[in-house]
């Protein structure tokens, strides 16, 4: 028997033959063009097949996930499509490359400028250029040219796991449903599609594997999706223990399912409001269906990424009033654009930096571009009569910041009422506090806001002084430190003082092993990923608060 620790991104136990899939490697030519006009209609040939064959992938995973979730096919569509992308690939072949080359030096840099971007969830988006243009290479070395889905048959009887040194969407969810158990892999992150994918079949999944899979390909085998582990060649007495575990799994999840329409409340009767952090429209239904109390943050600087231009105020209204008509009579936090270096923003001049974590983002660089900042909040105001508004400023570490902002949002509240145009007078303003510098004026900054957002990914990182992506500083990394549990609570002391309700959002949000403490520090809301919020109401639903000092005590 032999155990393997990785990292579950979607939990439950699978238990059954590992199938090694090997995808074959591409055999990039480089070669000089004679016709180069002959060349560029060969590409855009083979981009109308490989939209095509898009197309027909999307229809097959409606099939399989939902709508919402099939979307990132269509997504594959427009990288295709994207201006920058397509810029990149005919400059090339104006240069004499060839076509595959073009495409593939395109996707690589593309792919690059997403991996080095500090946001884990914008960094896991490089596997879905790689996974579009690898669909275009394919059709462009002629070896698939199939307009329809490809389904890639399994060649055993009975249901396997599926292992892979990487899987990518297209991968995930052409296998043949009914002989898959799950999938675990050497390389993948926790917010890629190919994870995403993997949660919505409801297909327990373990990532980062870090000993090669291929040489225990056939043999018996489990993964626990919430452990992150793999046992290879289990004893008797540990696939009794995981036969029953799994069992136990299948009650918990009909369990959370039950938790639909119950008050998120503790059994002494203490209430947290639990909201949902999404970053795209399509994120919205599986907010609902997780029974989210609105939307505690969307993250708008999606809407601004990997364009030649920002996007117009009609663009940004239309998509701010849809968010917030999408939940008529609860909360809807935006927060406005998180900008920073990598992020597919040059029409605003953003400089290259070695630390982009430490550099020019968030509200530095809204304060730094007026009109591209003015345009947003005119969006956000007005589509705040469609419901109920919450704006969120980034990266809050001054005083002086936040007075900037207020006297804007006046000038632009007077601008559009001059116009005739209608704004609420109740839209709430908030600060994300995310560095030990804002957490040390919180008393301050509470003062001059209506709430309080804590960042606990960032707050952690710069506490810490620690990238929590990076490998080495695994052992080291501690999300639970004391000095960030006093933080958290001098954030929060700090806000009840002046009255004003603190949400806190990040990984740690998640881990239902600290929902307890999370509410005897006495936090308002926790904003949580959809596909969190049953597990944490659960947790929230079992404590019993009315020990609340005994747990301080402990805590600190």
């Amino acid at each position: 028997m032999k155990e393997l620790i990785g990292k579950g991104v979607s939990g439950g136990i699978a238990i059954g033959k590992l199938y090694f899939f090997k995808k074959s490697i591409l055999d990039i030519p480089d070669y000089e063009v004679d016709d180069i006009e002959l060349e560029l209609e060969r590409y855009h040939t083979g981009m109308e097949l490989a939209k095509l064959q898009l197309k027909a992938i999307y229809d097959d995973a409606c099939e399989k996930v939902t709508k919402n979730e099939s979307v990132i096919f269509q997504t594959h569509i427009l990288i295709l499509e994207d201006s920058k992308f397509v810029e990149l690939v005919e400059n090339a072949i104006r240069k004499r490359k060839n076509a595959e080359l073009a495409v593939f030096d395109a996707s690589k840099k593309l792919a690059d400028m997403f991996r080095n971007i500090d946001d884990e969830y914008f960094r896991a988006r490089c596997n879905d250029i790689i996974d579009a243009a690898q669909i275009l290479l394919q059709i462009l070395q002629n070896k698939n040219t199939k307009k329809s889905a490809r389904n890639v048959m399994i060649n055993a009887d009975d249901p396997v796991i599926i292992a892979a040194a990487d899987l990518l969407p297209s991968d995930t969810i052409s296998f043949e449903g009914d002989h898959l158990l799950g999938f675990v892999t050497n390389g993948g992150s926790q917010n890629s599609h190919t994870s995403i994918l993997a949660r919505t079949m409801g297909l327990p999944s373990v990532i980062q594997i870090h000993e090669p899979l291929g040489s225990f390909s056939g043999q018996t085998a489990i993964i626990d999706g919430q452990l992150g582990k793999l046992i290879v060649d289990p004893d008797i007495n540990t696939m009794a223990l995981y036969n029953a575990k799994r069992d136990r799994y299948v009650k918990h999840q009909k369990r959370l399912q039950n938790q639909i329409g119950l008050p998120s409340e503790t059994k002494n009767k203490q209430y947290i409001r639990l909201s949902a952090d999404i970053s795209r429209i399509e994120d919205i239904e599986k907010a609902k269906s997780n029974d989210a109390e609105g939307i505690g943050l969307f993250r708008s600087e999606m809407l601004f990424m990997n364009r030649e231009k920002a996007p117009d105020e009609k663009e940004q209204f239309e998509t701010y009033k849809t968010i917030i008509r999408s939940f008529p009579n609860q909360n809807v936090t935006i927060c406005t654009a998180n900008c920073s270096s990598g992020k597919g923003m040059d029409y605003l001049d953003i400089p290259s930096e070695k630390n982009p974590a430490l550099g020019f983002k968030g509200i530095r660089i809204s304060l730094e571009n007026p009109e591209f900042f003015r345009t947003q909040l005119r969006a956000l105001y007005r589509a705040s009569t469609f419901g109920r508004l919450s704006v969120l400023l980034p990266m809050i570490s001054s005083m002086e910041e936040i007075d900037y902002v207020k006297r804007e949002i006046e000038k632009i509240k007077n601008e559009l009422r001059l116009k005739g145009e209608k704004c609420s007078d109740d839209v709430k303003l908030g600060a994300v506090i995310e560095t030990p510098a804002a957490a040390i004026i919180s008393d301050d900054i509470s003062r001059e806001v209506d709430f309080l957002t804590i960042n606990t990914n960032n707050l952690i990182q710069y506490t810490l002084a620690m990238d929590r992506e990076n490998q080495k500083l695994t052992d080291f990394y501690r999300p639970y430190h004391p000095a960030i549990r006093r933080l958290v609570k001098l954030i929060i002391d700090n806000a009840h003082k002046n009255n004003k309700p603190v949400s806190i959002y990040g990984e740690i949000v998640a881990d239902s092993a600290i929902t307890k403490n999370l509410l005897a520090l006495k936090a308002d809301e926790l904003i949580l990923r959809p596909a969190n919020l049953l597990k944490i109401k659960a947790a929230v639903r079992e404590t019993d608060t009315s020990d609340i000092e005994i747990l301080l005590k402990k805590m600190f």
